[in-house]
């Protein structure tokens, strides 16, 4: 694990945007990547999460057992190193205030999705509330790489 990263879990998409917003206003990261490329990545995966056609061809060369999916989802937990989705490249380092509306609108679009939505590229198949834990789970390990250091800090 990159050293200086936190443990985090969200319990909901609230809990999300509450981070965000504590970190927007100060923050240090860990890792290669700012707060605004941060939190430009998971607002453009959740976009394309819901973007996704649910019939037609998905790249599965990445795909692991359910087991993998289960212990992921269980534990809140994804390994680093996971390649970026194709197309989707190095995210643009933009204002972390601009990031966190984007993220909560994607975050907000993904709530109000009754599904179904398309197989994931590494677990596949997944039901509406897996895929509501697995963008959690995203979140919180993007996240994990920025630590508050503002006024916010300290809750």
């Amino acid at each position: 694990m990159t050293p200086g990263r936190r443990t985090l879990d969200y319990p909901d998409f609230d809990a999300i945007n509450a981070e965000v917003a504590r970190l927007v206003e100060g923050c240090s990261t860990a890792g290669a990547w700012s707060l605004g490329q941060i939190l430009h990545h998971l607002a453009s995966v959740t976009s394309r999460v819901l973007a996704a056609p649910v019939d037609g061809p998905h790249d599965t060369s990445l795909r692991v057992p359910p087991e993998r999916r289960d212990e992921v989802l269980a534990t809140g937990r994804l390994p680093e190193g996971i390649p970026l989705p194709a197309g989707l490249g190095q995210p643009e380092d933009i204002d972390p205030r601009e990031g966190a509306r984007l993220l909560r609108e994607a975050l907000a679009a993904m709530a109000a999705a009754p599904g179904p939505l398309a197989p994931h590229r590494v677990f596949g198949h997944l039901d509406r509330d897996q895929w509501l834990r697995l963008v959690r789970v995203h979140c919180a390990h993007h996240l994990s790489f920025a630590t508050p250091t503002g006024p916010e800090a300290a809750r």
